[in-house]
């Protein structure tokens, strides 16, 4: 039945693997980051941070000249390094070429002194001479083979690089010069003839010594010296190129100077004129505002000489700031005795050891003595960061001292009146306790327990509880919007307007809201209203109806199918409009059934995490104390709340009510009389026809008509007419009419005793139908009397002439509540007859339609009361003399009910309530030449006694013409009311 929320699993927290190499992630390893390294910028911020935390325009200075330098700075360096190695490159390069123009040009002349040693080889006898020559030939191919090699592949001892152009590298060992091989072959003929002389003797025909002289010298030499002109070829390019780049060095540095000056210096330049600017203007600014403010402002150095001393300083001291610059400023404005305690506290401002705020005397130049409220700043050097000045803020407090004083007079004082109101507060506490029923519920047909606890000493919950008659039981919970006495107020504003509904004896739920809300609208102050749902259970047939004033919805627990129901009836709160037209919803309840009613501050309970209790909770705590007693289910309800919330008094009122239908009540039996002449009571005056007739002065001139009831027999009304309306008898009942016997003689002798109970539960008290209507416009008439012809044609024991009479007897008796207010003072209707209007809550208009065995009730009530006995006497007897039908006269509708039914019992108590009661037997039809029996009961507070000015005036009236007795009496009765 209930919507309830599932709980969610909390997740699993994520565990993370251990670290690996190859999960960089210190997130999941639990390995620290490696800490890096600040930027110089960020490292700069740090370092003027600490050095200018307290002058950000100069740090913000500082910063930026300190960038913009080293930005400079930087391009020139790197522009400075660039020139470096292009100048060393130029020196490389040249001492690399150098050296293989050099060998290269060592080669060739190798080439020719090999020739030269190998001819002198040949040509010598001698063995020194040709050793000599050997050795000498080893010595040009051992340097010419080396330097071959470090001009081939490179020689670091020489200098030389292992890389070559691919103009040499394609002379050296591309086609035709082929040099390298041209190299190694001399060099090889040089080895071959220095073998051939070691073995013998070495002519001029020797072929390696032919190839050495002849052949080699004229291709190897020739190659060689292109090898050397190739050489210095491009040695001359590559110190073009390095030339080349110097100059582009060279410009870019002439552009990189330009740019710094016009990116970097200019801009700095402008910075520093707009700071310097800005710091001027600050410093301005702060000494207009030093100036005009209102406030004192003094600063003082470290041996407390005056340095600073605004305008407001001046003014207020009547001392000019040349008197007092350099002047000590505890001598000359604190007073003797104050002065070492003053000096103390001088020396701990500057330390920072004392208070940021502190009060102290000031001495003006004409003596006077003001009282001063000082907050100090401390100025730090930029350099050292140490507090070289003082800057005190002080504001004359003088005055407010002066009316602290006089606040604490009159805070003594408040303070006991705030005593006597908390003792009034309680008083009314009490009185409110005092307003509410016992907690224990004891009603027909039901028990039941309420318990309110309240967030103040005047709450703003209210239940309230009553019985009507022997079977209704009313029971309500209702809520205002606010706490405190204005809510009190309300609340005893509800009582008074319940107290009221009990009184009269109301039963339906909708008129009682509707009654109450008229009530709270004239107490009801601001915005504040009040919530509230009614009930009324019927214990005989377990009938439950429930009307809702935009209050929490109650529960209905079913005892035989363990489940409880929300009853979702809405409206609107109490006190916020004029006609708010509630609704009544009825439900059955049986023996066991509960009903839960509670106002919304258990639902809104806090815990310490800001959680409301809800409905849930409620729902789940209902279903556990289902069956539980109901002092257990309160018990087990109340310490729930205060568990959840952790405190023993609660933010809001809290209010619980829960009853139990016990038992079905039974009707209770009507005792008949021993005999027709038995009456109720002994003031009851019983008198029959025959003695009013004969004896007239049998009923005494002073005697109470309500308690004076006419017996006749069948075919006499009509002749008694005219004396009931001479002496004011108001009841009159047939002796030989079985209806009359079958309702309880002794129950209708008894019937000016005044009851809460509707007058139709007397005669029907235990229906089989029972419905009933609450009237908010004139357009619901038709409806109702469509549904009574509805719920009549259902029933097979109502026979359809009987359905027809019902039908023209309500639509009577509507009209005549809906327009029998009384007459303004213009002596007008209130309601002209025939018009639609809304029906407000105070005239109460309500149709009752009741059904068993053997008889038929229909019941109108208003809270009118305008109807008199007078009126009603002249009515019957108009119509009976055949002149009430008459244009202008009017009056038939009464004397229809009379004749159609078979009893009628009007009820008025006078201008507060007219209960109609119409009764048919289901054993006959109706016939309307039967006499019936009527009795009218009029409740007022004089007994409503005959005068004699008014049986004169009848008996003057009275005589041979009946026209004329009927013109008289109808006068003189219609000056007064006009009901029907």
């Amino acid at each position: 039945m209930f919507n309830r929320s599932r709980g969610v699993a909390p997740k699993p927290q994520q565990k993370h693997a251990a670290a690996s190499g190859s999960n960089p992630d210190h997130r999941t390893t639990g390995y620290k980051p490696l800490l890096t390294r600040p930027t110089l910028s960020a490292r700069l911020h740090a370092f003027f941070a600490r050095k200018d935390q307290h002058n950000p325009g100069i740090r913000s200075l500082v910063i930026g000249v300190w960038l913009r330098s080293l930005v400079g700075l930087t391009l020139i360096a790197i522009l400075a390094t660039s020139t470096y190695f292009i100048i060393h490159s130029m020196l490389t390069i040249n001492e690399s070429s150098g050296t293989i123009v050099n060998i290269s040009g060592r080669q060739r002349m190798l080439s020719q002194r090999g020739a030269l040693f190998a001819l002198e080889l040949a040509s010598s006898e001698k063995q020194a001479a040709q050793e000599n020559a050997r050795e000498e030939l080893q010595k040009v191919v051992d340097l010419m083979l080396s330097s071959h090699l470090g001009l081939t592949q490179g020689s670091q001892e020489m200098g030389l690089p292992d890389t070559m152009s691919e103009t040499m590298r394609k002379l050296y060992f591309g086609k035709p010069d082929q040099l390298d091989s041209q190299v190694k072959r001399y060099l090889d003929e040089i080895n071959a003839l220095i073998r051939d002389s070691r073995t013998g003797t070495v002519n001029y025909s020797n072929p390696h010594l032919q190839y050495i002289l002849t052949a080699a010298p004229d291709r190897l030499l020739k190659t060689l010296n292109a090898a050397v002109k190739q050489y210095e070829t491009e040695a001359g390019e590559q110190i073009q190129n390095a030339i080349r780049y110097e100059m582009l060095v060279y410009l870019v540095t002439l552009l990189t100077l330009l740019l710094e000056a016009l990116l970097i210096y200019r801009p700095l330049v402008n910075r520093v004129r707009s700071t310097t600017e800005n710091l001027v203007r600050q410093q301005e600014f702060s000494d207009s505002v030093i100036n005009t403010s209102q406030a004192l402002i003094i600063g003082l150095d470290k041996q407390g000489k005056v340095s600073l001393f605004n305008a407001y300083s001046q003014a207020l001291s009547g001392y000019h700031e040349d008197a007092v610059i350099g002047r000590d400023f505890l001598d000359t404005f604190i007073p003797p005795d104050k002065r070492q305690q003053m000096r103390e506290l001088h020396a701990n401002l500057f330390t920072d050891k004392s208070s940021q705020r502190f009060e102290a005397p000031l001495l003006t130049v004409n003596g006077k003595t003001l009282i001063v409220e000082w907050s100090k700043t401390s100025l730090f050097d930029p350099v050292t960061r140490q507090p070289t000045l003082l800057l005190a803020t002080g504001i004359d407090i003088t005055l407010r001292k002066k009316t602290e004083f006089a606040l604490k007079a009159a805070l003594k004082q408040t303070k006991a009146l705030s005593a006597r109101l908390r003792e009034e507060v309680a008083h009314a506490a009490v009185l409110q306790r005092a307003l509410l029923p016992p907690p224990d519920i004891t009603l027909p047909g039901l028990q039941g327990l309420a318990c309110l606890t309240t967030s103040t000493e005047v709450g703003g919950d209210y239940y309230d509880y009553y019985a009507v008659g022997d079977y209704y039981s009313v029971f309500l919970v209702g809520d205002v919007s606010g706490h405190g006495v204005a809510a009190g107020t309300l609340v005893s504003a509800a009582k008074m307007g319940v107290h009221q509904l009990a009184s009269r004896g109301e039963t339906d739920p909708a008129l009682m809201l509707e009654h109450l809300n008229a009530a709270l609208l004239t107490a009801s102050h601001e915005s504040m209203f009040m919530t509230m749902v009614c009930c009324c259970l019927d214990s005989r047939t377990g009938n439950l109806r429930v009307a809702n004033a935009g209050h929490a919805f109650p529960y209905l627990w079913m005892a035989a199918e363990q489940e409880w129901g929300m009853i979702e009836a809405e409206g609107l709160p109490l006190g916020r409009v004029q006609l708010p037209q509630y609704t009544t919803q009825s439900f059955d309840m049986e023996p066991g059934d509960r009903l839960f009613l509670y106002t919304d501050g258990i639902l809104e309970e806090e815990n310490v995490s800001a959680e409301a209790f809800g409905y849930e909770r409620l729902e789940g705590l209902l279903y556990e104390t289902g069956n539980s007693p109901l002092q257990q289910a309160h018990e087990t309800l109340f310490n729930s709340l205060k568990a959840f919330s952790g405190q023993e008094h609660f933010h809001d009122d809290v209010t619980l009510m829960m009853v139990e239908h016990t038992e079905r009540v039974t009707a209770i039996a009507v005792e008949e009389p021993v005999g027709l002449q038995a009456v109720a009571s002994q003031e009851l005056r019983q008198i029959d026809a025959a003695t009013l007739l004969g004896q007239p002065g049998a009923l005494a001139e002073h005697t109470a008509r309500q308690y004076v009831v006419l017996t006749c027999h069948e075919g006499q009304v009509d002749d008694l007419l005219i004396p009931m309306c001479r002496f004011g008898i108001r009841r009159i009942l047939p002796e030989d009419q079985p209806f009359l016997r079958e309702l309880g003689w002794q129950n209708l002798l008894r019937q000016h005793q005044l009851t809460l109970t509707d007058d139709i539960y007397q005669w029907l008290p235990n229906p089989a139908l029972h419905r009933e209507w609450v009237l908010h416009h004139s357009d619901d008439k038709a409806f109702i009397i469509q549904e009574i012809g509805s719920l009549l044609a259902e029933s097979a024991q109502v026979p359809e002439e009987v359905q027809d009479v019902v039908l023209l007897m309500s639509d009577e008796l509507l009209e005549n509540s809906l327009y029998g207010a009384p007459r303004n003072d213009q002596g007008a209707p209130r309601f002209v007859k025939g018009g639609r209007r809304q029906v407000g809550a105070e005239e109460g208009i309500r149709i009752t339609l009741s059904q068993d065995t053997s008889r038929l009730g229909l019941m109108v009530t208003d809270h009118w009361g305008t109807l008199t006995p007078s009126t009603f006497l002249n009515r019957l007897f108009l119509n009976a003399a055949h002149q009430g039908i008459e244009a202008g006269v009017g009056g038939a509708g009464m004397y229809l009910m009379w004749r159609t039914c078979d009893y009628l019992q009007i009820r008025v108590l006078p201008n507060r309530k007219t209960q109609v009661t119409l009764l048919w037997s289901l054993a006959h039809l109706p016939d309307p030449e039967t006499d019936s029996g009527f009795q009218f009961l009029y409740h007022n507070d004089l007994d409503e006694r005959v005068a004699n000015d008014e049986l004169n005036q009848f008996e003057t009236n009275h005589g041979d013409d009946k026209q004329a007795t009927i013109k008289g009496n109808e006068n003189e009765y219609e000056s007064e009311y006009e009901y029907a």
